[in-house]
């Protein structure tokens, strides 16, 4: 058997043994603190790591348990115990979430993701996530 024979036969078999590789699940963070309605931080992640550009989607609902939709959100990583620069990660409304990518640039301590929702009606929702910890790279 040939070379490009068997290499063609090795992606084959990756190709049907990919479905067995489940991906991970999103880590699922409760908003510890919010000014009315419920906020679910979904980090596309198994594992924080520093200096990793991690997706993420923010799922918010109002005081009556709708989810919010029209507001513009506005979010900042911070670490309680040390200063450190500003990381506001950009946030866009898509597919009834907010979206955006943020990057954990220290592991020395623990996190905290503030985020702010404007609402059309000029009302705002306020929400806070604790990252209790993130891995060096």
């Amino acid at each position: 058997m040939n070379i490009i024979v068997l290499n063609k036969l090795v992606f084959i078999l990756l190709l049907l043994m990919a479905p067995s590789f489940a991906a991970a699940a999103p880590m699922r963070i409760q908003a510890t603190a919010t000014s009315a309605g419920h906020a679910v931080l979904e980090l596309q992640t198994d594992e924080l790591v520093t200096m990793t550009a991690i997706p993420f989607r923010l799922l918010i609902n109002d005081a009556s348990g709708k989810p919010l939709n029209g507001a513009k959100v506005s979010c900042e990583m911070t670490m309680p115990s040390m200063p450190m620069p500003d990381s506001r990660p950009k946030v866009v409304e898509r597919d009834g979430a907010y979206a955006g990518v943020m990057i954990f640039t220290c592991a020395m301590g623990a996190w905290q993701i503030n985020c702010l929702a404007e609402k059309p009606d000029g009302s705002r929702q306020s929400m806070t996530f604790a990252i209790e910890k993130v891995r060096m790279k």
